[in-house]
Order: structure tokens, then C-alpha cells, then sequence
């Protein structure tokens, strides 16, 4: 069955080229490596939102935009990941996204969130032949509710 991802961000970002992931890095990979992250849900990329964004400014000019992976796609998971790269090593998160992007074996890798564990964000790779299975909505407008920042 497809999946549907989300990626709540400012609208210069709605490319899901990774172009900002590959200039300043992220959790899961070095700078030098385009990734999109996204997320399960709207309202968890809300929070991963929120987590990294000042209380003194309301942001505005915000966007979500949903993909989806299509039937059949091959999405490595974490564990996967792990196992691989170095059983006996406890890799960080960072050089364990690398380790997937680097493999270019899947378009896709699965990883637990940082904000609520037991949900999951995704990460695209635009440069595997694969990522171009990956059909994106247009941005739409996005507005944050005003309470969570009270």
C-alpha cells in the first residue's frame, strides 16, 4: 500500500531536492549529502518543527508538502541499517545515514524520531533512480496554530 509522508517547512524549502540538508548537514547525514526528511504525519513534522524553533518568533511563511512512495519501492529501516554498517560499532545517527546514502541502495530509509520514538520520519535520497517513483503534492499553505506558542 503507498505511503504518504509530510514535510512541514518555510516555502523557499519545498523542494525536496535536499539542497539545504546538503549544505549544513542534519541528524542523519554529514553536510556534501542531499537528503529530504519528512515525516509520518503532519502533526509530527509539526513537532520536529517546533523542536528546533525559537519561542520569540511566530513563524510564518510555512508550507507542507506530501509525497508518496509508491507500492513497491524498497524503504530500508534503521535496524537494517545498522546491522549493516558495523554490527559491534554503535554508530551514530549521522554516520549511519550516511553509511544508506553512500550504499545507494534504497531511495528511502525509515528511522525513529527523536521527538516521539515510536513514530517514524523518512529520508529521501534525490539522487537514487528511485526517488523519481516518489510523486510530491504541490506546497500548500500552511499556518501554525498561535496556541503553541503562548
Amino acid at each position: 500500500m503507498p505511503r504518504r509522508v509530510y514535510r512541514v517547512c518555510r516555502a523557499r524549502y519545498a523542494r525536496l531536492d535536499g539542497a539545504g540538508a546538503r549544505r549544513a548537514g542534519g541528524r542523519w547525514n554529514s553536510p556534501g549529502r542531499a537528503v529530504v526528511y519528512m515525516a509520518e504525519s503532519v502533526s509530527l513534522a509539526v513537532l520536529e518543527n517546533l523542536v528546533h524553533m525559537s519561542r520569540q518568533d511566530f513563524p510564518t511563511g510555512y508550507v507542507c508538502v506530501a509525497a508518496v512512495l509508491p507500492d513497491g519501492i524498497a524503504i530500508a529501516t534503521e535496524q537494517d541499517i545498522r546491522r549493516r554498517a558495523n554490527p559491534r560499532q554503535q554508530a551514530s545517527s549521522q554516520t549511519l545515514g550516511d553509511f544508506w546514502f553512500d550504499s545507494g541502495e534504497t531511495a528511502v530509509l525509515e528511522v525513529a524520531s527523536a521527538v516521539l520514538p515510536n513514530e517514524h520520519n523518512y529520508l529521501l535520497n534525490p539522487s537514487h533512480p528511485d526517488f523519481a517513483r516518489i510523486v510530491a503534492d504541490p506546497p500548500a499553505l500552511f499556518h501554525f496554530d498561535s496556541r503553541l506558542f503562548s
